[in-house]
């Protein structure tokens, strides 16, 4: 068996209760079945509440007022104490390492949802790299496994994060290519011709960011704003925590329009933060309270202001720039591969690209409300808060994916827009 780990993975360690927040919390965590049987032959004065408080059926620990009923008024774990470490089920173990299974794989990560995990990522100066090492084990065989997909996703996401990673080049053209070459991936496989992908990753790793590129790219936005009109009549203020997500009138097509493309990419993003934010599950209570801070002062402000606030943003918050590339790499590293059971390649490159993106949204919007106010404990909290809302629940992260892959205002056009 093989285990890949990035190379900042051993620094972490719990700080338990210096921690901002607690993991247990807004979470129902299902239990795997070798830990339900230890639960249920515990012997013991604990083993009733053990039994009272686990949802059988379900296989999940019960939740009261959205937290763990094993959560202790110091924020502290009960089975833990009364039962000991041996106890905790492999999610309680385990997190914040987050593991993806594949045949004779696994691939782990620290997940952005803990703020201590979020710190030592946001932290990171230098490129990340990742480590694999053998361990033996029993082989395993997966059913219906695709190898050779498996194979092309490995060497085209080495690829992405290369791009990435590419800091002689601006993040915007770095964005541009990222979704270029997941898109065209995406088109060989629906198309089944997955025997063309290698030539076409080459062509594309050999094309560079040029004049011919970059053509291209503009070709394609301006194509798509001659023949589609974004105006104020299809956005609509979702209901009230999300109703300052706003936008202001815009007569922008064709030509005017991507003579203004800094105009649509404040409407673009209000759209799609109305999209998905209706649709996914609130885990955490304040949650869009949290949104609604943040937001509303950056799409309350006129097109020029809400364009001079991301420049004040990163001109006073330089560290953005390596950790906008942490971030890609993290959504990158963490999901791309997972295609190769659901074949939704391009869905999630443009996950990845959009949850980056939302968070420089977050970041810039409390900055603007706190007066050019912001460091690494802001951009901690909104990438733990923000990732937990979606890494902790398969509902809304299927749902974000699902978005990404059938809503037109995530389409190919409106990415490179708002990159």
């Amino acid at each position: 068996m093989q285990f890949t780990f990035p190379d900042y993975y051993k620094e972490f360690s719990c700080i338990a209760g210096a921690c901002p927040d607690t993991c247990c919390a807004g979470w129902q965590i299902v239990i795997d079945e070798k830990t339900l049987k230890k639960y249920q032959h515990f012997k013991g004065p604990f083993r009733n509440r053990l039994h009272n408080d686990i949802d059988w059926k379900e296989q999940v620990f019960r939740q009261y007022n959205r937290r763990c009923a094993f959560l202790n008024e110091e924020n502290l774990c009960d089975i833990y104490t009364e039962a000991g470490p041996k106890m905790f089920c492999d999610t309680c173990r385990n997190y914040p390492r987050h593991i993806e299974e594949f045949e004779g794989l696994r691939e782990i990560s620290l997940s952005l949802s803990c703020p201590e995990a979020a710190r030592i990522l946001l932290s990171q100066k230098e490129k990340v790299r990742f480590f694999t090492r053998e361990k033996e084990t029993r082989k395993e065989v997966y059913d219906d496994f695709d190898y050779l997909l498996f194979t092309a996703l490995m060497d085209t996401r080495d690829l992405l994060i290369a791009i990435v990673q590419d800091r002689s080049i601006p993040m915007q053209k770095r964005l541009w290519k990222v979704l270029a070459v997941a898109h065209d991936f995406q088109l060989c496989v629906n198309k089944n011709e997955l025997f063309k992908w290698e030539d076409i990753r080459k062509r594309h790793e050999n094309s560079g960011y040029g004049e011919v590129f970059c053509k291209k790219v503009q070709n394609r936005i301006y194509t798509a704003n001659a023949t589609f009109q974004l105006g104020t009549s299809d956005i609509k203020a979702s209901d009230k925590k999300t109703s300052n997500i706003k936008t202001s009138d815009t007569k922008s097509s064709g030509t005017e329009a991507f003579e203004k493309i800094s105009d649509r990419k404040k409407i673009l993003f209000q759209k799609m933060w109305q999209t998905i934010v209706p649709k996914m599950e609130v885990l955490r209570p304040g949650w869009r309270e949290f949104l609604d801070g943040c937001l509303k002062p950056l799409y309350t402000v006129s097109d020029s202001a809400y364009q001079t606030a991301g420049k004040e943003f990163e001109s006073h918050y330089p560290d953005w720039q390596i950790q906008e590339e942490q971030l890609l790499v993290y959504w990158i590293y963490t999901y791309f591969c997972g295609a190769v059971y659901d074949d939704e390649i391009f869905a999630k490159i443009k996950m990845a690209v959009v949850c980056t993106l939302f968070i420089h949204e977050l970041d810039t919007g409390l900055c603007l409300k706190n007066n050019c106010r912001f460091d690494l404990q802001d951009q901690i909290q909104i990438c733990y808060q923000f990732s937990r809302e979606l890494e902790h629940s398969d509902l809304n992260l299927n749902k974000f994916e699902e978005l990404m892959s059938e809503d037109k205002i995530f389409s190919f056009e409106n990415l490179l827009q708002i990159c």
